[in-house]
């Protein structure tokens, strides 16, 4: 009696940990296309809130943003919820860090959601705290002299549930991204899109280093499987949680902040990104 007391507190303490406290990751990606100037910059990527709330007003959630003080703020959708529309604890954490940091946004299928007047009460939501929202384009982040292309890549909601593998279901291309975002900047370049499960074709289109979330981490974490339960509806997701590399470009997926109660080994978590320039072996050998 005695043991299996124990094992329900310790199951519920872990049950806490993994779904009302958030850890913060760091992440070094090292590249010889990230100019001289990027050297050093620090990404604070958050996705999936799902107006979720740390804290009175989201308190510990904006504290941590600010003791972290990062050079840009990257938000990759489902900030919200369908049921809440563009009202609750997302809009206290941007008023708590308005016009702090250069932000950037792109949509996830929850916003997708949104239409007409709450849809444009969103977006001035957005605009009035100083984050930019972007929808299948590009801007110029500058610094030291240098720049770096950021798209923000906004899917049709069609491609949210069925992967870049589903067979029978429309399949997202190289030409396809070409159609919606141009012809690929020259130089080092970076992407918001929600959905990490097309990251092949990402990776394809040539963007350097992408920036996903969606899949909460698979929900539930197996220490050999990894993540078990996609939102496309189908078991174990390629790409669930952390770093994934082909082509030799990056993708980093966040496991989200917020979401249902119900994550196993999965705790949330936010992540810091710092870019570090790597010299090429023709610079060195001198």
């Amino acid at each position: 009696m005695e043991i299996m007391i124990a094992l329900l507190l310790v199951a519920a303490l872990r049950y806490y940990f993994d779904n009302y406290t958030f850890a913060v990751k760091e992440i070094e990606v090292s590249s010889e296309n990230i100019p001289k100037g990027f050297h050093e910059y620090r990404i604070l990527h958050i996705s999936d809130l799902h107006n979720t709330r740390y804290g009175r007003g989201n308190s510990r959630l904006i504290s941590k943003v600010l003791e972290l003080n990062p050079d840009a703020i990257f938000y990759t959708g489902d900030m919200i919820s369908r049921q809440s529309l563009e009202k609750g604890q997302f809009e206290m954490l941007i008023e708590g860090l308005s016009h702090k940091y250069p932000s950037y946004y792109v949509d996830g299928n929850h916003e997708d959601e949104l239409y007409g007047k709450d849809k444009e009460a969103f977006i001035s939501l957005l605009r009035r705290n100083g984050i930019r929202h972007l929808e299948n384009e590009k801007v110029l982040l500058e610094r030291k002299g240098d720049q770096a292309a950021l798209y923000g890549l906004r899917l049709p909601r069609r491609y949210l549930r069925n992967t870049y593998d589903a067979q029978g279901k429309e399949i997202l291309t190289k030409e396809s991204l070409k159609k919606s975002l141009g012809p690929l900047h020259k130089g080092f370049t970076m992407m918001l899109a929600h959905n990490p499960l097309y990251f092949p074709v990402y990776a394809e289109y040539g963007t350097d280093l992408v920036f996903s979330g969606h899949v909460h981490g698979g929900l539930v974490r197996l220490p050999v499987t990894g993540g078990v339960f996609s939102p496309d509806r189908t078991f174990f997701p390629r790409y669930a949680r952390g770093v994934y590399e082909e082509r030799n470009k990056k993708i980093i997926v966040s496991p989200g902040i917020g979401g249902i109660k119900l994550r196993i080994i999965n705790r949330p978590a936010i992540y810091v990104v710092r870019l570090m320039r790597k010299e090429s072996e023709t610079q060195n050998i001198r």
